[in-house]
């Protein structure tokens, strides 16, 4: 998995291990990043459940303006920390662990895109939205 467009194009990004975290298809990532394109330059960006945060930082790298990257799991958070230096986009966001609902419930923040792909097999896009 690697950043595809932007200031950080054709970095590599980590993942977590395990199947807890599985990362958007490449083929899929493409596809939503060719449809929002020109929505991305300047956007605030939410990507609630972060997994490696390939979302958010590709949306960083193609010049959002800043991002805020939630996962439950410490592991994970750290793997985008990890990412989001790598690419050099660690100073355009805000890496959190929490519950997404706790999250949700909680901010005041208004964001001009959010990307909700959560782990499959629950209800948690349903309750997100």
């Amino acid at each position: 998995m690697r950043v595809f467009s932007g200031k950080a194009k054709g970095i590599v990004l980590k993942t977590p291990e395990g199947m807890l975290t599985r990362p958007t298809a490449d083929r899929v990532k493409e596809a939503l990043f060719s449809i929002i394109n020109f929505d991305i330059p300047g956007a605030n960006v939410l990507d609630l459940f972060g997994g490696s945060g390939q979302l958010a930082l590709e949306a960083l790298s193609r010049g959002a303006e800043f991002a805020v990257i939630n996962d439950a799991s410490r592991e994970a958070a750290n793997i985008i920390k990890e990412n989001a230096q790598k690419t050099k986009l660690f100073d355009r966001c805000v890496i959190l662990t929490k519950d997404y609902k706790a999250y949700l419930k909680g901010t005041k923040e208004k964001f001009d895109i959010i990307f909700l792909d959560p782990p499959y097999d629950t209800n948690m896009l349903a309750e997100a939205m």
